[in-house]
């Protein structure tokens, strides 16, 4: 291969370098500009989705509260509902004594007769409020145990949110990935600028090689004369 052909073996490879370090120079430049704000982003939403966790965490330890309190009233009208009917029991049973009492005969009369209804009549009905009263107890009983446990549930989702945002905060780490990408991405740009100019300066010298070749075959001379074949039979010097 000639100085010519080299050279322009040169030039292509030296501008086919340049082209490739562009194409990845700007590449990069792009891949640049898009994590350019994502650390500041990052910590941004980080920031705004902790805030966010904590209030959460507030709020159900509020509802939680709230459901307790809920409990521990149901809980004393339970107790306030069950008291009642013991007493409501006294009455029915106080009743029930009296009319047994008065339902006397005396010389063949019974002049209690209508008080003694009365009174077995006031028994019935005290009997069928007590049983009421012991129902409602019972409910309120059952509605304290499902408070209760609600309460426990609602625990359980706000020790939930709270290892979430612990976890949560680990997302730092993302950051240091970010940084390093940005670094990763200098370095790149800085190895693309070094392959530019190593395309660049294999192109300049392909440019001079060529350069060269031609003007050496410009200055060589075409032919070189050749002397006359001596005539045949021929004498040198007069007969």
């Amino acid at each position: 291969m000639d100085r010519r052909r080299l050279g322009t073996a040169m030039l292509v490879f030296g501008l086919v370098g340049l082209v490739l370090s562009g194409i990845v120079g700007g590449t990069l430049v792009a891949g640049a500009y898009a994590v350019r704000n994502l650390d500041d982003k990052i910590a941004a939403a980080q920031s705004q989705m902790g805030a966010s966790l904590t209030r959460l965490t507030l709020t159900i330890d509020s509802v939680a509260q709230s459901i307790d309190a809920t409990s521990t009233t149901l809980g004393t009208a339970r107790d306030g509902v069950v008291h009642a009917a013991g007493a409501i029991n006294d009455v029915a049973d106080t009743a029930g004594s009296l009319a047994d009492a008065l339902d006397i005969t005396i010389i063949g009369q019974q002049p209690f007769t209508s008080a003694v209804a009365s009174l077995r009549s006031l028994e019935a009905k005290v009997r069928v409020i007590q049983s009421d009263a012991v129902v409602m107890a019972a409910n309120l009983d059952q509605n304290v145990t499902d408070v209760s446990q609600i309460a426990q549930e609602v625990r359980d989702m706000r020790t939930q949110f709270a290892e979430l945002a612990g976890a949560f905060s680990g997302f730092a780490s993302a950051r240091d990935i970010v940084s390093f990408a940005v670094g990763g991405i200098a370095l790149a740009g800085l190895l693309a600028l070094w392959e530019a100019i190593l395309a660049a300066a294999i192109a300049w010298a392909g440019v001079r090689l060529r350069r060269h070749a031609t003007i050496g075959n410009a200055s060589a001379p075409d032919s070189v004369p050749k002397a006359d074949p001596p005539a045949p039979g021929g004498t040198t010097g007069d007969a």
